[in-house]
């Protein structure tokens, strides 16, 4: 009996800890010595940065639909980047701190994608948003030939407004992966 309720303590404290979770990071993002906070709430589902240069005032994303138990944030060179992942495909979102404007921005995207049973557009692409360079890698698979064939790298110009931790939702990556997808299936080869 005992054991029956140490098994349930366990998955409930499990459970009450990946619902409400917080994951945290710390780094000096705006370049003054001290260690700023990022945070992916879980919960209330944002990502929230409190930089010491602004009284540690939380600065937050807007609220991030349709996420997967496996997202989360980690830290990157220069800032942090926000990922998802599916089970065949996935995102990631860079972040990095501007100083001119003193705000958090998205500075780039990647994603990839495992594709179909036949890894029919699999492959995985990045955009630069201050270059605003987009590159693809994609293979499709010719039905004729019964083989997959890789896509000569794409190469693009990706524009859009700049966003900052403040606007962004899962909408940027959505809109990129739509970008992505329409530009791999009108490619002729």
């Amino acid at each position: 009996m005992n054991t029956l309720r140490l098994l349930f303590l366990f998955c409930f404290l499990t459970i009450s800890k990946k619902c409400y979770a917080q994951d945290l990071l710390l780094k000096d993002l705006d370049n003054d010595t001290i260690k700023d906070e990022i945070l992916f709430d879980r919960k209330n589902t944002q990502i929230i940065c409190k930089l010491s240069s602004q009284n540690s005032l939380p600065i937050k994303s807007k609220k991030l639909d349709d996420l997967n138990d496996t997202s989360g944030i980690e830290l990157t060179k220069n800032g942090f980047q926000f990922y998802n992942h599916s089970m065949r495909s996935g995102y990631y979102c860079q972040f990095r701190y501007n100083t001119a404007q003193n705000k958090i921005e998205l500075i780039g995207m990647s994603r990839y994608s495992d594709g179909n049973a036949a890894q029919d557009g699999s492959g995985e692409s990045s955009v630069n948003l201050l270059t605003h360079q987009y590159i693809g890698e994609w293979i499709r698979v010719d039905l004729k030939l019964k083989k997959r064939i890789k896509i000569p790298t794409i190469k693009k110009s990706y524009t859009t407004n700049k966003v900052y931790l403040q606007q962004f939702s899962v909408k940027q990556p959505d809109d990129f992966v739509e970008f992505c997808d329409n530009i791999r299936n009108n490619m002729v080869y």
